[in-house]
């Protein structure tokens, strides 16, 4: 059974090497870890996912899940678990960038939007100015109140 539990310093070269196994940046994990949560099984780093927290809206990123676990639901928890984490923190709106996974968090009703409609805060991150590039996909989600 995959836990998903709030991250903690010890798990962070762990992240970072998950990370790193799907291509995925790691420039400002470090900053923004105490916003990670992480997925183990049998003591192995299944999954993890984080949120840049900018007022009141939120930057996800580093949503990833080990290959042994792809296809059993532990992204969409991860992204639920952060969801939940976010409105506990009282944001309104999730963006997120992405190249790979438009189809994976369309299923999660998130919506595609031009990089240029993102939230003024959200377009200062290190992921919009410098780590993905401009053929990345922005997409943002409404969060219940």
């Amino acid at each position: 059974m995959v836990d998903i539990t709030k991250a903690s310093y010890d798990d962070l070269k762990s992240v970072y090497s998950l990370l790193k196994l799907v291509n995925l940046p790691i420039d400002g994990v470090a900053d923004n870890f105490h916003n990670f949560f992480v997925a183990w099984e049998r003591n192995q780093l299944q999954g993890c996912a984080g949120i840049e927290i900018y007022d009141e809206v939120g930057l996800l990123r580093s949503v990833a899940v080990h290959a042994s676990s792809q296809g059993h639901g532990l992204g969409q928890k991860l992204v639920e678990t952060i969801q939940r984490f976010s409105i506990e923190k009282g944001l309104t709106e999730i963006y997120l960038l992405t190249e790979t996974a438009e189809k994976f968090f369309l299923k999660l009703n998130y919506v595609v939007i031009l990089r240029d409609e993102a939230d003024d805060k959200i377009k200062q991150s290190v992921e919009f100015i410098s780590l993905c590039p401009v053929s990345a996909i922005c997409m943002v989600k409404r969060l219940a109140e």
